[in-house]
């Protein structure tokens, strides 16, 4: 196991501790194999930076590194009772051959004095690149504050991207087109435009991973997109992974059970956590809106995007996240982690304890529970309400189809041009039988009858979404009964659900 030797200046060391908070690094000089580079040091993470075990940000001074690397996070794991949950998660990432950042343990001393054991996590930038196969002159960019969404534009709770690099060209014109269709691209090209900017056999599988791990904490990651201008695609590479649900809290009682029925759609609007954080965030921050990824909400929608998820995550419950591959890897990570607990003061013995036996029955549970969710999962879409065409623009509306076999209480649905807006237009009371549809002119004026929607469609492309509001006691932010996108129409053209409103591919008519 690699060493970390970090020497500075008692001073400088009481000045980062006087302000943990603080970004503002002190000189350090670094051993690790026999090897010497001198740099900067400071405190890293967020809410972490307040905990007795402190993790570490260090960038070596230029021209200088260590073993190939010139940027290092030395990760304490400090919440993480076991410190086995996050190493685990990226092995598995390795396993399904997805771009992740590597991680390996490691011993950390700060001036002789032993910190414990640390994860070394794989700074993504430049080096990144190269070790990893991309372009020297490929763009990164860092999803901002509490942000890893997509939409276009950030909310005022929200920070906007970091362009990481090239860090002196300021330009965002490929991220900027991007967001455009994924927010305002219609169903119909999207599969053939996300094959085309996208790694998609990364980011479908990147999905599955989250799954696994019941990552749906992906707002506050911090993850990275990143671009190659030669091809214009784009690489999804996820952070944080301590995020996920799967973390053994060493806050919590340690005999608590880790939960294994968080949504397999994690991070999507039909992710019923994103329910909990808009209920517990708006309180205290009422400009707050559900927050949910566009992009892996959307791969949901479309048929064959979907039918790949699922192979892939059939193929990662066979294979590295079978029980005995799994668990055979819990057992070694926990040989090298089990005698490093003994020597680290910070551990709580409690939760070292019984880490393994947590995880161990977190894979078998979420397995479980994963395999019994894959007949819902194939279902995805096909209830009886759909949209079946929407038109923008002065004369545009929106038609609602029944395509089931028995009637629907048009009163128990709302309608929305916003799909993250909590307040909804309610549907007038009525029947729609089956095979029977109800347009809704969408005026931009309610007063002018019941059928008038308060709002109009923008002929630049956008989202309509459909949600069920019967029997709730509070707005419901989660699941739609059916959404659509639509990209730029010309005047009078139709977006139109194919099979007379059975199928769920769309395509633009003239009427």
């Amino acid at each position: 196991m690699p060493t970390f030797a970090l020497d500075v200046a008692p001073e400088d060391l009481a000045k980062l501790e006087a302000d943990p908070s603080s970004d503002d690094s002190v000189p350090c000089v670094v051993t690790l194999g026999g090897a010497r580079a001198t740099g900067q040091l400071r405190f890293r993470g967020a809410s972490t930076r307040e905990l007795p075990q402190k993790s570490y940000k260090i960038e070596l001074d230029s021209g200088q590194s260590l073993e190939d690397r010139d940027h290092f996070h030395l990760l304490a794991s400090w919440s993480d009772g076991g410190k086995l949950t996050e190493k685990f998660a990226v092995d598995l990432y390795t396993a399904m051959k997805l771009p992740v950042p590597g991680a390996r343990y490691a011993r950390v001393r700060v001036n002789g004095e032993h910190q414990g054991l640390y994860l070394d996590m794989e700074h993504v930038g430049k080096d990144w690149l190269r070790h990893h196969g991309h372009a020297r002159d490929a763009a990164i960019y860092r999803c901002g504050h509490r942000n890893c969404e997509l939409t276009l534009k950030p909310g005022p709770h929200q920070g906007d991207f970091d362009k990481r690099l090239p860090n002196d060209a300021a330009g965002r014109e490929a991220l900027d087109a991007l967001l455009a269709w994924v927010n305002q691209g219609d169903d119909a090209t999207f599969d053939a435009m996300l094959e085309r900017h996208v790694d998609v056999e990364a980011y479908l599988g990147n999905l599955v991973a989250d799954a696994l791990i019941s990552n749906s904490l992906i707002e506050d990651s911090g993850s990275f997109w990143i671009h190659e201008p030669q091809t214009d695609r784009w690489t999804y590479v996820p952070w944080d992974l301590n995020n996920a649900r799967m973390l053994y809290w060493r806050t919590a009682n340690p005999e608590k059970p880790l939960p294994v029925d968080a949504s397999p759609q994690p991070f999507t609007l039909y992710d019923a956590a994103v329910q909990g954080v808009f209920d517990q965030r708006v309180r205290t921050r009422p400009e707050q809106r559900p927050t949910w990824s566009v992009l892996a909400t959307r791969v949901w929608e479309r048929p064959a995007l979907r039918a790949r998820v699922l192979e892939k995550l059939d193929a990662a419950l066979e294979g590295p996240f079978s029980e005995a591959r799994a668990l055979a890897h819990i057992d070694a990570l926990w040989k090298v982690v089990e005698p490093e607990l003994r020597q680290d003061a910070s551990v709580s013995e409690a939760h070292a304890h019984r880490a393994r036996d947590v995880l161990r029955d977190y894979v078998r549970g979420r397995r479980a529970w994963l395999l019994d969710a894959r007949d819902a999962l194939r279902e995805h879409g096909s209830g009886p309400l759909v949209i079946r065409a929407v038109a923008p623009g002065a004369t545009g509306f929106v038609e609602l189809y029944n395509r089931g076999d028995v009637p629907l209480r048009l009163e128990d649905y709302e309608v929305t041009v916003d799909l993250r807006a909590p307040v909804r237009h309610r549907v007038p009371a009525g029947g729609l039988e089956p095979g029977a549809a109800v347009r809704l002119e969408a005026s931009g004026d309610a007063a002018r009858g019941p059928l008038h929607l308060p709002f109009s469609l923008p002929s630049e492309g956008g989202e309509v979404g459909v949600f069920n509001a019967a029997g709730g006691s509070r707005p419901r932010v989660y699941g739609p009964t059916d959404a659509v996108w639509y990209g730029p129409l010309p005047a009078g053209t139709v977006y139109e659900r194919q099979g007379g409103g059975t199928g769920e591919d769309f395509a633009p008519r003239r009427p």
